[in-house]
């Protein structure tokens, strides 16, 4: 079990020195314990995989740092990994003579912390991760266009796995394992029951939806004339003196909507949610109608 760590992320303590083109990096303190060959070091939310352990405050990168120089680079990060798994593509764009490694593939394990959070989120569950420890998973779309998902609990771990007293420590893999879920609990619909019009210019479409595990649910509005082609709503006025307000709440405004022309269904509007660690989601269409019976 020595080689499987125990977290998938360790934020660390202090402020490491490293050099754009260079490949060596110095903490302001001893990391003994911390850091391992094949672990990932993220300095910047990037990952970079440690090649070489000098001394408890000096490493070595396996490919040069690419970000800005800094004399304390801080938010310092240790990404765990089963040594002996190359999950962070060791040597992948590496210059040192003879690297034999290259970036996940499909030859490569993929290989990720589950915690108790991501195993209760349902997107996860779908794709098969539902168990705290180390998964190996894999997704592919076959010659007809389905997406398949392989997912194997490599090493089973306690219900604390990842966790901490000061919440958890999550690695940069929310697009395969997400840290929660957005639930659409009512598609877009109309406020009230009143039609656009001369008389009644304005309409009001509003929609309920939430995030697990306490997330804050980003809105985008967007609107199409077919419900095909769709581009984001803008807090303006557009040609005729349309205008639109709340575009990034759940609640959208338009006004003077009778403008757009007669009696004829003008456009259709619907939401794109996001959220922090989270998969996007697109709510239905739903049609804006001028003059008549919505």
């Amino acid at each position: 079990m020595s080689q499987w760590g125990k977290i998938d992320r360790l934020n660390l303590q202090g402020t490491a020195t490293v050099a754009v083109n260079a490949s060596n990096v110095v903490f302001s303190q001893s990391q003994t314990g911390n850091v391992a060959i094949g672990y990932a070091l993220v300095i910047a939310n990037v990952e970079y995989t440690i090649a070489n352990i000098a001394n408890s405050t000096m490493l070595t990168l396996d490919v040069e740092y690419s970000g800005t120089s800094a004399a304390a680079q801080d938010g310092l990060a240790i990404q765990q990994s089963p040594k002996n798994l190359r999950t962070y593509g060791f040597h992948a764009n590496s210059k040192v003579a003879g690297a034999i490694y290259g970036a996940n593939t499909v030859n490569s394990r993929n290989v990720y912390g589950v915690d108790l959070r991501e195993a209760n989120v349902a997107t996860n569950k779908r794709r098969g991760i539902k168990s705290p420890g180390w998964t190996h998973y894999q997704t592919w779309v076959t010659t007809l266009g389905a997406t398949r998902n392989r997912s194997e609990v490599l090493v089973a771990m306690s219900k604390n796995f990842n966790t901490s007293d000061t919440g958890y420590f999550d690695a940069n893999d929310d697009l395969i394992v997400q840290d929660s879920d957005i639930i659409i609990v009512s598609q877009p619909r109309l406020v009230g029951s009143r039609t656009a019009n001369a008389q009644f210019p304005g309409a009001s479409f509003i929609i309920d939806a939430y995030g697990t595990q306490g997330m804050t649910v980003n809105y985008s509005w967007q609107k199409s004339p077919n419900g095909t082609v769709w581009v984001d709503v803008i807090n303006l006025p557009y040609p005729g003196n349309v205008g639109f307000s709340g575009n990034t709440t759940a609640n959208l405004n338009i006004s003077n909507v009778y403008i757009f022309g007669g009696n004829t269904v003008n456009t259709y509007v619907r939401v794109v949610l996001t959220g922090n660690a989270a998969t996007t989601v697109i709510s239905d269409n739903v049609q804006v109608y001028v003059g008549q019976s919505q």
